[in-house]
């Protein structure tokens, strides 16, 4: 019965390739590297030569297809079919293994002491050192293993953290754009100093808020103080005289430049309907100079006998060798079209200028109304403070003389 071919380990029994040669406390002898990856033999495969591979490295040389030996070819001891490295044709070296496994290894990392075999550093110290150097996955910082944990929840820059407020997730480097836009992030009242009211109710509580300051409504018209909105009304009892100085000023204001900008208006207009006016005229003119043109067949030219003559007349002379001269060139009947339309054109200009002008004039007469309404208004108005501060004067007084009787008496 023919003995059964080892077979190289699968991809799932080991994955890596050699140990790395800085964990090695004694010297380092060839016999114990890969002849593939040159690092210290991980589960050493023997192949037909006589050359040791790591299984991982054996897997991945011969998936392609049957590969020449390289060490063979290197020490020129190259010889087929033994020097060709195909799947089937290496065992696995145990005896090796053993011997490699049993070697003294230390760990590289810097500030760590571990110390035993490079059997006890795969199982127990390869990947879980606590000072192995990593890359952040998200900002790429190189950091150690026992630092990982505080660097993800404290440091990283690309870190995602919850909002406190809102409960949303965001980028670390984005707090300050989040706090600018959370619904639910605490607002403090300018007003009343409320604390914790959230953006999405911030609005609805400065509507309904006494205390909040705001613009006095005729700001518009040059008032600049603020107010709290439940002392509106008492702003605007006491400052009502102000007010009405300030209406007056800005209405007169307003007055002053329609009546500047009228007269430019309507001169520029009047200007330009004079202009169209003429040119139409001048239009006119030449198309009725046009239409009264003899055609090219005229009145008989004196002298030559018309058709009408009598057979008894004599013989007709022979035409002339220069014909008459005349004093007009006739047109063709597209420049004639060309006219029409043009003076079509001048006619609808002037049309619309004039309707603009009407337009302004009815502009500048509402304008007016408006401004004699509010000068009377303005004049409402003040006659009604006038009035309003003679009873206090009246009221003032009688309660000084009431006082005096009262200081009399006593």
């Amino acid at each position: 019965m023919a003995a059964q071919e080892p077979s190289p380990p699968s991809s799932m029994e080991n994955n890596k390739p050699g140990f790395p040669k800085k964990i090695l406390a004694n010297k380092l002898e060839d016999k114990h590297l890969c002849n593939c990856c040159q690092n210290i033999l991980r589960r050493p495969f023997q192949a037909q030569c006589g050359h040791r591979f790591c299984s991982y490295c054996f897997n991945r040389t011969v998936g392609s297809g049957p590969q020449k030996c390289n060490a063979c070819i290197k020490e020129d001891i190259f010889e087929e079919p033994t020097s060709i490295l195909k799947p089937g044709c290496a065992f696995p070296d145990n005896a090796a293994r053993r011997e490699v496994e049993n070697l003294p290894a230390v760990c590289f990392n810097e500030g760590c002491s571990w110390k035993g075999s490079i059997k006890d550093y795969e199982l127990s110290h390869e990947g879980k050192c606590e000072f192995m150097i990593l890359p952040c996955p998200l900002c790429k910082e190189l950091i150690r293993l026992n630092e990982q944990e505080r660097h993800n929840e404290r440091e990283c820059p690309e870190r995602t953290l919850n909002c406190k407020y809102c409960k949303e997730p965001f980028h670390f480097k984005n707090i300050k754009a989040h706090d600018e836009i959370c619904p639910k992030y605490p607002m403090i009242c300018e007003g009343c100093a409320k604390k914790k009211i959230p953006r999405e109710k911030y609005v609805d509580h400065i509507k309904f808020c006494g205390k909040f300051r705001t613009p006095c409504r005729y700001h518009v018209v040059g008032c600049d103080m603020s107010v709290e909105k439940e002392k509106i009304h008492d702003h605007e009892r006491v400052c009502a005289h102000e007010h009405l100085n300030l209406l007056l000023h800005y209405i007169m204001g307003m007055k002053v430049s329609l009546e500047g900008l009228q007269p430019q208006s309507l001169e520029l207009a009047g200007h330009k309907a004079h202009e169209l006016h003429q040119a139409l005229r001048d239009l006119e003119a030449r198309v009725s100079q046009l239409s009264t043109l003899p055609g090219p067949t005229g009145p008989p030219v004196q002298g030559v006998p018309s058709s009408s003559s009598s057979a008894a007349a004599p013989p007709p002379l022979p035409p002339p060798a220069t014909t008459l001269p005349t004093s007009f060139t006739p047109l063709p009947s597209s420049v004639g079209a060309a006219l029409e339309l043009q003076l079509h054109s001048e006619k609808t200009k002037v049309a619309d200028l004039g309707r603009r002008c009407q337009e302004l004039e009815v502009k500048a007469g509402t304008f007016e109304d408006v401004v004699c309404v509010l000068n009377r208004e303005v004049e409402r108005f003040a006659t009604t403070i006038e009035a309003s501060n003679r009873q206090h004067r009246l009221d003032q007084d009688k309660i000084e003389a009431l006082s005096n009787k009262v200081c009399c008496l006593f």
